[in-house]
């Protein structure tokens, strides 16, 4: 059964050549990097990782992602953060395209009713013709404009980071979790399940999350659902380490061998390797 972790952010210590932003959030010294990652995916049997830029540490400069991409193109493919107000940031999308970076994440500016930014609506309208993944990092109150934007380009596929921040209160019946549900009619968006520990009160294996984690599942389907780690554990989920986070999937909760294969890989690779 193949692994792809969907959700790993990457940092250097090389201040010089990726400069950070004048109050970063950075794992400690050691963490985080590229050696760090591989002796993470390694150790857990990991096959692909997709990499996500770290806006908290270089908000819209992608040259790490971008060059982490270049040079660890068998395994690691990525996902920017471009500025939607940078008219030069569809000319980065198509060069990183050509270097195996398969998706931009949008993750400012959300309305919080059903209007679309021209903004946004030129960044996926780039997606759709370079046949890129959209990961979309907003709350509830933001959906409305989502919806909007995937009637208007139903081929794009687009991935709900971290379900749109779901977390343990939301269950069973919040408008947050009712607003998520209701996204499932949209045959071209995929829950990124990294929610579970983000969401939790508890500590692993983060049993107050199985029920909406369940109710997302069975929603969506397994085949439009995404495990990502948040590499690195250490920082933004340190009650749980890489190889428990991925033990909630494979073992804790109860997933069948198909949920587990589609969850941990199969829908992950079609998304971001195989096409």
């Amino acid at each position: 059964m193949p692994i792809v972790d969907t959700h790993a952010h990457i940092y250097s210590e090389d201040v010089k050549q990726y400069p950070q932003i004048s109050d970063p959030y950075l794992p400690a010294s050691g963490y985080g990097n590229i050696q760090d990652l591989k002796k993470e995916v390694k150790r857990n049997n990991v096959d692909r990782v997709v990499v996500v830029q770290t806006f908290t540490v270089y908000q819209h400069d992608n040259r790490l992602t971008m060059d982490t991409v270049r040079e660890n193109s068998s395994w690691v493919t990525g996902v920017l953060n471009l500025d939607p107000f940078n008219p030069e940031s569809i000319d980065l999308m198509k060069e990183a395209r050509q270097i195996g970076v398969r998706g931009n994440r949008v993750s400012v500016a959300w309305p919080t009713d059903d209007s679309i930014l021209p903004e946004h609506h030129r960044l996926w309208e780039a997606a759709q013709e370079l046949d890129l993944v959209i990961c979309a990092l907003l709350n509830p109150p933001n959906c409305q404009s989502l919806s909007k934007l995937m009637e208007v380009f139903p081929e794009v596929p687009v991935v709900l980071d971290h379900c749109a921040n779901l977390n343990a209160s939301d269950f069973p019946n919040s408008e947050n979790l009712k607003v998520v549900l209701d996204l499932a009619q949209f045959k071209n968006l995929y829950a990124k399940l990294s929610f579970v520990v983000t969401g939790s009160e508890e500590e692993f294996p983060c049993r107050d999350m199985f029920d909406i984690t369940r109710q997302i599942i069975d929603t969506y389907t397994p085949e439009r659902c995404i495990w990502g780690s948040d590499f690195p554990t250490s920082l933004w989920i340190p009650k749980v380490t890489y190889q428990q986070h991925l033990d909630i999937f494979d073992q804790q909760m109860g997933l069948s061998k198909a949920e587990r294969s589609a969850i941990l890989g199969e829908t992950a690779l079609k998304l971001w390797f195989e096409s």
